[in-house]
């Protein structure tokens, strides 16, 4: 190219530069006029004079189209008017009318400005006096601020005149960062509005219907609430409850399973999402029982009783406030309280399955073997339960014993005998004088055959056997003590408290002992022979019984309850499976039984007396042998 053609084609490139300058400058001239006539309209609307700003709002509208800030000033204007006309209750068909235009303005603000939190809160806010309206959706819209304002919204200065009539000297950040805030403040009161008044009678509405017209005619009505909020667990549960009123009423010949099932897939999705909603956990595990998942019931009430900060169930209940209280505590407690029904349920169903096996079957289920319970719970990654199996079960290999006492100041040393709890208190814990004096008033080895303090019920109820290998088992004397057991804690939170727990008790006790017997003896009387000396004595010898019986700790008592849990799980395991292949139909009063509410129980004294023990020619003492040549931990698996 010759110097001629670069130079002409320089200038075209200096032109194009020049043309665009211009083009920005107009553009600019343009934006501020038009912002400083917005400014006007704001000043009017201020001065009172509300009509005339709405006016020129709309002609700024309509002469700029294009223009977001002159969309959402006439929004803002129309909605202004329409809550001053609602206040106020001087015209109530202006202030729907008024409404109406702001949202027509407010979308098309939003068109132009599509990340502009506050264009789009404004836009919530004038749906929500509506928000019956399924149109208006005053949720999503809210939902649609809260994305922007968590990604990357424009500076709202861009967009509302207000900013410059105002003066304001905030920054772009500051002023992202308020819009952020408000829309969080909107959501909360959109949403609360949305869940307190509009879902609920939405539910009400469509349960009118099922009890009017049949759930038949109901239930396409309830998936599209439930779709509709599909954020609401009352919404989601209205469906349920409708659908689940549908298999209720399917003719007695028709299998229910599937339907029922289909319901249960629908409300699993919904609590992955919600796993502190204690209405749709409630719902489920019955559902699970209907269903004949036992060990999923028993799974989904120990989650729903040990949720710290459940929802409030008085905001999910179907129909809304059929769960009573005036306390969100009392609610809580009526829910949970359903649901502890339901596991005794569950125990009883064990309970009569367990009556129908044959006797044979029955009785495999009193012997537990710890190496299997060992591995059952190494598959359930209970990690505390199966330290405390493999402690107790490599302790008792080495000492031939399951006991040892706790020394109170020292952690995790376990003591085989009395005689070596002394010799390591008076070593390591000498303490003056204390340990001869104290040796003089009491018998150092009292100590009772077993351990009281942590619950010998147990041990009177069971054996331990094992055979030559070592291999171990307990042996339980009688099922009604089994399911009593399952019974009464189905009414409780079922943590069981870990070894190291049992034993920061048993230390923090024990200290405590020594501590008032060093004061009794520091205050006993010089005069030996006086009543006063006598009664002193005979105080510090009870609480060195104590101290004794306090220090002292049992593994078998502290696996007990891990047996016991081992069994109820081997159990429903058994039952499910037993139910599953006789494809037996679900019955109405199976149902019926359950939902709404559990049904009450007797006195647990009138139900387990019912059950009847197979006969059993093991109840003296076995620990030292196995029976009929057959492993303990061959008994104990035999059915597993």
């Amino acid at each position: 190219m010759g110097i001629k053609g670069r130079g002409k084609q320089q200038r075209k490139g200096a032109d194009a530069a020049a043309a665009r300058e211009e083009g920005k400058r107009r553009h600019d001239d343009e934006a501020a006029a038009l912002r400083e006539e917005a400014v006007a309209v704001l000043r009017l609307d201020r001065e009172g004079r509300h009509a005339e700003a709405i006016a020129r709002a709309e002609e700024l509208a309509a002469t700029h189209p294009q223009s977001a800030l002159a969309q959402h000033l006439a929004a803002g204007l129309h909605h202004n008017a329409s809550t001053r006309a609602a206040v106020e209750r001087t015209d109530g068909q202006g202030s729907v009318a008024h409404l109406a235009r702001a949202r027509v303005f407010y979308d098309q603000a939003r068109r132009l400005a599509p990340n502009c939190v506050q264009i789009t809160v404004g836009s919530a806010m004038a749906r929500l006096p509506t928000a019956e309206d399924h149109d208006l959706e005053p949720d999503r819209e809210i939902m649609r601020a809260v994305r922007i304002a968590a990604a990357s919204p424009t500076d709202p200065a861009e967009n509302n005149a207000t900013f410059h009539l105002d003066g304001s000297a905030r920054t772009a950040t500051e002023r992202i960062a308020m819009a952020r805030q408000s829309a969080a403040a909107h959501y909360r009161r959109i949403m609360s509005h949305m869940n307190t008044k509009v879902i609920p009678r939405a539910v009400v509405s469509t349960l009118e219907v099922s009890k009017r017209e049949g759930a038949a005619t109901a239930k396409k009505r309830a998936r599209a609430l439930a779709e509709r909020y599909e954020y609401s667990a009352r919404a989601i549960m209205a469906h349920a409850h409708i659908s689940l009123d549908f298999a209720r009423g399917l003719d007695p010949n028709i299998d229910k399973r599937p339907f029922l099932t289909r319901i249960l897939d629908d409300v699993n999705k919904a609590v992955v999402q919600r796993l502190t909603s204690l209405e749709i956990v409630r719902f489920r595990a019955k559902l699970l029982f209907v269903l004949g998942f036992n060990c999923a019931v028993e799974s989904e009430c120990q989650r729903a009783i040990s949720i710290e900060n459940p929802v409030d169930p008085g905001e999910e209940d179907v129909p809304p406030g059929s769960v009573p209280g005036e306390k969100l505590q009392d609610r809580i407690s009526y829910v949970c309280r359903d649901l502890q029904r339901l596991r005794q349920k569950l125990v009883l169903k064990a309970r009569d399955h367990w009556c129908s096996l044959p006797s044979e079957k029955q009785d495999s289920f009193r012997f537990v073997g710890l190496k299997s319970m060992h591995q059952y719970y190494v598959s359930e990654d209970d990690h505390e339960a199966v330290k405390t199996v493999s402690d107790a079960l490599n302790f008792v290999k080495k000492n031939g014993s399951w006991r040892f006492w706790v020394c109170p100041y020292c952690v995790g040393k376990k003591i085989p005998d009395i005689d070596s709890l002394l010799h390591h208190m008076r070593n390591k814990h000498s303490d003056g004088g204390f340990w001869p004096k104290l040796l003089s008033i009491v018998d150092p080895k009292l100590v009772p055959d077993t351990d009281a303090s942590q619950g010998d019920y147990f041990l009177k109820n069971a054996t331990i056997c094992h055979d030559s290998e070592e291999n171990y088992a307990f042996h339980f004397k009688r099922m009604d003590m089994i399911f009593g057991y399952l019974f009464l804690r189905a009414c409780t939170k079922t943590d069981q408290n870990s070894l190291s727990e049992i034993r920061d008790e048993k230390c923090s006790k024990g200290v405590s002992i020594l501590e008032k017997i060093k004061l009794k003896l520091k205050n006993i009387p010089t005069d030996t022979s006086s009543t006063e000396s006598n009664e002193a004595c005979a105080e510090i010898r009870d609480l060195w019984h104590y101290f004794l019986e306090i220090s002292l700790l049992d593994y078998r008592v502290v696996i007990s309850p891990l047996a016991l849990s081992f069994i109820s799980e081997k159990l429903l395991k058994c039952m499910s499976k037993d139910e599953m292949a006789s494809s037996k139909s679900i019955d109405v009063a199976v149902i019926d039984a359950i939902f709404p509410f559990v049904d009450g129980f007797p006195n647990i004294d009138a139900i387990l007396p019912n059950v009847k023990d197979a006969p059993d020619s093991n109840d003296d003492d076995t620990s030292k042998a196995g029976t009929h040549g057959q492993s303990a931990e061959g008994r104990a698996t035999t059915t597993y």
